[in-house]
């Protein structure tokens, strides 16, 4: 008789990291929790003990051994390179998983856990933003998600440098006039955008912060024109990268599933979101968004699932989404 297969997800991000054990049927037995897994941010060290508090938590729910697990998948900020793959398999080793694994960027496991299929374009735009593809031959690539100065626009920091430069000009005459302006004003308590830039280039304030977009986002439904071109140019710039993965690909011109992840798509804001699928539709018509609501931490399961040659059904993706989903959204 076949013994029970256990299969373990590591979803490591900049600011949390989750691991979840479940069952061949997507049942969740076990769910953990730690801090920062970004290796860049806290070290391979660091990487490490983040990884092993969060699957130590979740095996000791599941009441597990780690011997007892079949196969892992880890969707892993901070494997953006080759290099990346033998400094991290390293620290992987060390947690004693056995079995086959699969390690990828954290955008990969993002693709996966929004789609039935495994395979699509998964566009993220959190502080940062990156796009992750997968064909059906498994292929895969993405964009280097270093920002803009290596062709990465669409995170929420993009739409604050953004909005701020659209007050600069419209400061010396070369743009139009803004609500925005007051709103930066308003932030720093100051009266003129001349005292707030002299006080950014001398480094006498902190620039504004990512976190800022909200108040792009507000202003663009308020019906400010410079707001929303700031969302349409930023939103594009995405759609654009989108639609260069999916050619790259061979998914351009097919129904692929394009899962939209991240903060900004959270926001919910139409004008952004219309802004990023203009220049996909143009290449394919039928492309079908999807807005991500399950952690990512599902698509790193699935991929064990997948490393160890199990073929994963549309049921067990979604009672392990909605397990997942149900256990995140409860009271600690």
């Amino acid at each position: 008789m076949r013994r029970p297969c256990f299969y373990l997800g590591i979803d490591a991000g900049a600011t949390k990291t989750h691991a979840l054990v479940a069952d061949d049927a997507g049942h969740v037995r076990g769910l953990g929790q730690a801090g920062p897994g970004n290796w860049e941010g806290v070290g391979l060290e660091g990487a490490y003990q983040v990884y092993a508090t969060a699957m130590e938590e979740a095996l000791a729910e599941a009441g597990l051994q780690v011997s007892e697990l079949c196969a892992a998948g880890y969707g892993l900020a901070g494997m953006d390179w080759p290099g990346d793959e033998v400094r991290l398999g390293t620290v992987l080793d060390r947690l004693g998983v056995p079995g086959p694994r699969i390690l990828v960027n954290d955008a990969y496991a993002a693709l996966r856990a929004g789609t039935r299929s495994g395979y699509g374009v998964a566009a993220i735009a959190g502080t940062g933003t990156t796009v992750a593809g997968c064909n059906p031959q498994g292929q895969r690539f993405r964009t280097f998600g270093e920002g803009m100065g290596l062709g990465d626009i669409g995170g929420a920091g993009d739409i604050v440098f953004w909005a701020l430069r659209a007050v600069a000009q419209a400061y010396i005459g070369r743009g139009r006039p803004t609500v925005l302006t007051e709103r930066f004003l308003a932030l720093y308590g100051l009266e003129s955008f001349a005292e707030l830039a002299e006080k950014l280039c001398r480094h006498e304030v902190e620039p504004p912060r990512p976190a800022l977009a909200p108040m792009v986002f507000e202003a663009a439904e308020a019906g400010d024109p410079v707001a929303r071109e700031v969302l349409s140019f930023v939103g594009h710039e995405l759609g654009a990268n989108v639609a260069a993965v999916a050619r790259r690909l061979g998914l351009a011109g097919t129904a692929f599933e394009l899962v939209l992840a991240g903060g900004v798509f959270r926001a919910q804001s139409r004008i952004f979101v219309s802004a990023v699928l203009d220049p996909v539709r143009a290449e394919s018509p039928a492309v079908q968004p999807i807005i991500l609501h399950t952690a990512p931490v599902v698509g790193s399961v699935l991929l064990a699932m997948q490393a160890a040659g199990l073929p994963v059904v549309a049921e067990v993706h979604d009672r392990l989404a909605a397990e997942t989903r149900a256990r995140l959204q409860s009271p600690a």
